[in-house]
């Protein structure tokens, strides 16, 4: 096991690193650590590159973010990058009331979930059985909405810094309450993977 103690830099913070793991990516020299939601978040782990290199890793900062570089040297460089998460999707329609977005928000925080919106679509990972999500929310989506369940990208859910969207103590869905007022699109993903179940809310 290699240890490596602290992260190098972010890909998406600095365009030297970032052209340098470019250049490791070209030459074939680029391997990339995927972590999960968990993993992301711990001090110390033990994980495998998808090439099979065998790392300890001290994190030296908050939590792993993904384009974080763990190793960068002449014959190797190793990335980060997140495991895909299934998420609750709740295309809102054009219009949402803004007393709406509040009781969506208060829920989802209620919940400890985190939470994403784009272009009038909202995204809920999905970490409780689909059911409890689907009763939790339901009552409260606009009539029009449709729903379905999407396989994206984990990094959806985590801010700029590193955090995640809902800060995680239930006080974050104040934060979307603002998100959600300036949601005044419905987008439906053509990317969708995975089992989706649209249907609209009555």
């Amino acid at each position: 096991m290699r240890r490596v103690d602290g992260v190098v830099g972010n890909v998406d913070d600095d365009p030297e690193l970032a052209d340098d793991v470019a250049a490791h990516e070209q030459a074939g020299t680029l391997e990339t650590v995927v972590l999960d939601d968990t993993d992301r978040k711990r001090s110390r782990l033990r994980v495998t590159t998808e090439a099979g290199t065998d790392l300890g890793v001290l994190v030296d900062r908050p939590e792993l973010t993904a384009g974080d570089v763990l190793v960068l040297e002449a014959e190797l460089a190793v990335v980060v990058a997140f495991e895909r998460r299934e998420a609750f999707v709740v295309d809102l329609p054009s219009a949402v009331a803004a007393s709406t977005a509040v009781e969506l928000g208060h829920r989802i925080g209620n919940q400890h979930w985190d939470i994403a919106i784009e272009d009038g679509t909202l995204y809920v990972p999905v970490e409780a059985d689909r059911d409890i999500i689907e009763d939790v929310l339901g009552p409260y989506l606009p009539a029009a909405a449709t729903t379905r369940y999407e396989t994206v990208d984990a990094e959806r859910f985590v801010d700029g810094d590193g955090a995640p969207v809902n800060d995680d103590h239930g006080h974050g869905a104040s934060h979307e309450h603002e998100r959600s007022h300036e949601a005044d699109h419905g987008h439906d993903h053509s990317h969708s993977h995975g089992d989706e179940h649209s249907h609209a809310h009555e």
